[in-house]
């Protein structure tokens, strides 16, 4: 039987660490999570809605209960208790939940962890790294830290050598332990479980692989995996092999080439960054709703606007048991309405009435229609195309390569996309759409104008030794972490422009944004440059686009670069302000400064801005209005924000 959780959220603990450090709390990726381990049955979240109103249409999507707590002075947290209680009757109550999970990272629900094991239950913890206490992840069975679970996972050359080191001693010692007791060769889920229990937060995740077996295979050195039956078993490497069992062959490379993933798994793994931002909606759902709408339209065609239609179908799914969110219906309309599938009788406004465009005949053509946005959102990416993943990535079959090809000639048919020389590309690009950014023109420049060392290597594995130097050093030192990074990137650029098998574009563009970021901190914290470093600032922005991979890789880093953004245009006009930790406050502050000359230079700046990356000012702007302080004020600068991003 499935194993069943119970999930009790310490709301105001965790999404406070994520809108400082995140922007704000992806719940959709904790429950994706929560459910690949298993039913979730009992759902909490405990909190001051007041505070966190913006959130509860997500929670209530994710049909999540919300516990309200009044806070009864300021910074004070309550969900300690009502939260505990809760956990504590259901673990005493259901015997048919074995996984209690607490998601906070607060040391006073270290005692509750210790007592829910003490019943018998299996409790995992998942917190923020930087602000859970030790106690809680040692009296958990197992912890999880919040930036893995929100896909901040490493790739394995990225993952810190302190960590991998650790993660291998371990290894070593749970092996060396079954040694002595004669338990040799011992199961690989025994072994896992071994390893959490001699630390909580041991997770093959935070090391960049996807699996415990492909970690196992990477430290090749210190243990072989054998197999009988259908069990994996685990050995040190001069543990003597059983006839009766079949020892795992290792491939003749290095473990660092085995940590790196192959270009055609990051292909696969870009087009799902891709299609989860494009699309969102399995094939089933997707295509359901996409005939309901072209159905509705078909027979009342100029009668619906785009609002009542979603209110309908979202009641009709809802008599019929099917749970579809509005935010659901709105993201399956929006396929549609940016491939220009309807015709708006007034203004393309959610409040006009709405008819199928001329050329939607069939609705075949509709959900074709519709469903060329995930085509068309690749080719603008600039990725290669491979039409058996894309059919996988979008039908969940890779043989139906004749479809993607239809979704290809539809977009070139109507002048949305060209081919050139057999590859794809958007009307009037480059074949390289980096080149096409006059916001990386600056970063470019650097990378064209540097000339790797004799001896270097010119091949992507030289690149990423220089990315993971570049990292290692980026703490302490920006000048030296800025030139393995611009190194890394010239060599990665012409690793992509000779067209070599194992150079992807996005690891370019992973090397391009870690230089950005880098250099601008070299000439703003270091040399006081501010003027010089905001075309950096820039370049960074505008490789960081929102549902991306580069987003999710480089997402702790999005904070801390606005914050400096704004922050130099002060510094430049001789202004310190007061300290902010978050970029909003920092934003409120300069919105309503004194100063009439900074309010000017921080709104030119921010509508620069909002050509660059506008979705990240658009969560700025939601924050703001989740800040209760000043609230009329707050809700003048949101609008402020929202009117320079023309919304």
């Amino acid at each position: 039987m499935e194993d069943q959780l119970a999930l009790f959220i310490d709301f105001e603990n965790v999404a406070i660490w994520a809108e400082e450090h995140f922007f704000d709390l992806e719940l959709d990726r904790l429950m994706k999570y929560l459910q690949s381990r298993g039913s979730v049955v009992v759902k909490r979240a405990y909190g001051d809605w007041s505070r966190f109103s913006g959130y509860r249409d997500d929670l209530l999507d994710n049909s999540i209960d919300l516990i309200q707590l009044y806070s009864v002075r300021a910074g004070k947290n309550r969900a300690d208790i009502r939260l505990a209680l809760d956990a504590l009757e259901t673990a005493t109550t259901r015997p048919q939940i074995g996984t209690i999970v607490i998601v906070s990272g607060d040391s006073d629900f270290g005692a509750l962890a210790s007592k829910l094991r003490e019943y018998g239950r299996h409790v995992l913890g998942i917190g923020p790294s930087a602000i859970t206490h030790p106690l809680l992840v040692k009296s958990c069975d197992e912890f999880v830290y919040m930036e893995t679970v929100l896909g901040q996972e490493p790739a394995a050359s990225d993952a810190a050598a302190p960590d991998r080191e650790s993660a291998r001693k371990l290894l070593l010692e749970a092996l060396a332990g079954y040694g002595q007791r004669g338990k040799l060769p011992v199961l690989a889920a025994k072994l896992k479980n071994t390893l959490l229990s001699m630390d909580p937060t041991f997770n093959e995740a935070n090391l960049g692989y996807g699996q415990f077996r492909a970690w196992l295979e990477d430290n090749g050195d210190l243990a072989n995996l054998f197999f009988k039956g259908l069990q994996m078993y685990v050995a040190p490497v001069d543990f003597e092999i059983p006839e009766e069992f079949a020892i795992v062959p290792k491939p003749e490379v290095r473990r660092e080439e085995r940590a790196a993933p192959t270009p055609q798994a990051s292909l696969a793994a870009s087009y799902r960054n891709i299609f989860a931002k494009a699309i969102a909606a399995d094939l089933e759902t997707r295509r359901d709703v996409l005939r309901d709408i072209y159905r509705e339209l078909s027979e009342r065609p100029g009668e619906w606007t785009p609002g009542a239609l979603r209110d309908e179908l979202e009641l009709r799914y809802e008599s019929k048991g099917l749970i579809r969110s509005r935010k659901l219906l709105l993201k399956i309309w929006e396929l549609g309405f940016h491939q220009r599938a309807y015709e708006y009788l007034d203004s393309a406004a959610f409040g006009t009435t709405v008819r199928l465009a001329e050329d939607i005949n069939s609705q075949a053509a509709f959900i074709r229609r519709a469903e060329s946005g995930f085509v068309y959102a690749v080719v603008e990416s600039g990725l290669k195309i491979d039409r058996a993943e894309l059919a996988s990535v979008l039908l969940n079959d890779p043989a139906q390569v004749e479809y993607v090809q239809e979704l290809l000639d539809d977009l070139v048919q109507r002048g949305c996309i060209t081919q050139v020389n057999g590859q794809y590309r958007l009307p009037g690009r480059s074949a390289n759409p980096l080149l096409d950014s006059p916001y990386l023109q600056v970063v470019i420049r650097d990378l064209k104008a540097v000339q790797p060392p004799e001896g270097l290597g010119a091949d992507v594995e030289a690149a990423q030794e220089l990315a993971r130097s570049g990292m290692a050093k980026r703490t302490h030192d920006f000048a030296a972490s800025a030139q393995d990074y611009l190194l890394a990137c010239r060599l990665q650029w012409d690793a992509v422009e000779r067209q070599d098998r194992e150079a992807t574009l996005e690891e370019l563009r992973w090397y391009l944004a870690s230089y950005a970021s880098v250099k601008a901190g070299e000439l703003s914290q270091i040399r006081h440059e501010y003027a010089a470093a905001q075309p950096y600032y820039l370049a960074f922005f505008s490789l960081l686009q929102e549902g991306t991979p580069l987003w999710d890789r480089t997402r702790k880093l999005i904070n801390p670069m606005l914050h400096f953004y704004w922050r130099n245009v002060a510094r430049e006009m001789g202004i310190e302000l007061e300290f902010a930790t978050s970029p909003v406050n920092l934003a409120l502050q300069m919105a309503t400064h004194a100063n009439l000359e900074l309010r000017d230079k921080w709104q030119a700046a921010t509508r620069q801005l909002a050509r660059v990356n506008p979705d990240v000012l658009r969560r700025v702007a939601g924050q703001i209005r989740l800040v209760q302080e000043d609230s009329q004020q707050n809700a003048q600068v949101a609008g402020q924000i929202e009117q320079m991003l023309g919304g």
